[in-house]
């Protein structure tokens, strides 16, 4: 399967218009390309998101500031679970890109069992990007937001 991906991205890379067929490419299996740590996954994230500036998504986040660094940097590869998804979302992260950066960081994904992990997943497919809207949500649902 890795040999039949890699003659495909060769034979895109061949052709005449290659870094638009190498971006598609790219772009079309990007699931199956890995990020080993949290600070690649974010650094990739922002790359291709360059509306959302690293001290705006910690600002948002409601995070400490030195914490959401360590995260960011690569300083804090294990971060809490819902600190991360926090962080995550504020940057703007989907459901899936969520569940991903949980998997790297070691943490369990999001669970639509768990009230507080179903409430995330709402806010995420709402769009929230603040920790304000999504403490608002959990109270307006009397949860507690999980620590």
């Amino acid at each position: 399967m890795k040999t039949t991906r890699t003659t495909d991205l060769l034979n895109e890379l061949s052709t005449d218009d290659s870094n638009i067929h190498f971006k598609s490419y790219i772009t079309s299996h990007a699931d199956d390309m890995s990020c080993d740590n949290l600070q690649d996954y974010f650094n990739l994230y922002f790359n291709d998101h360059p509306e959302f500036l690293t001290a705006d998504v910690i600002k948002r986040s409601n995070l400490d500031r030195g914490y959401a660094y360590q995260i960011l940097n690569g300083r804090k590869p294990h971060p809490g679970k819902y600190k991360l998804v926090l962080l995550a979302l504020c940057a703007g992260m989907n459901l899936k890109e969520i569940q991903r950066a949980l998997t790297i960081s070691g943490n369990a994904v999001l669970y639509p069992k768990f009230p507080q992990d179903a409430a995330l997943i709402v806010c995420i497919n709402q769009n929230c990007t603040s920790a304000f809207e999504v403490m608002n949500f959990f109270a307006e649902n009397n949860l507690d937001f999980p620590e």
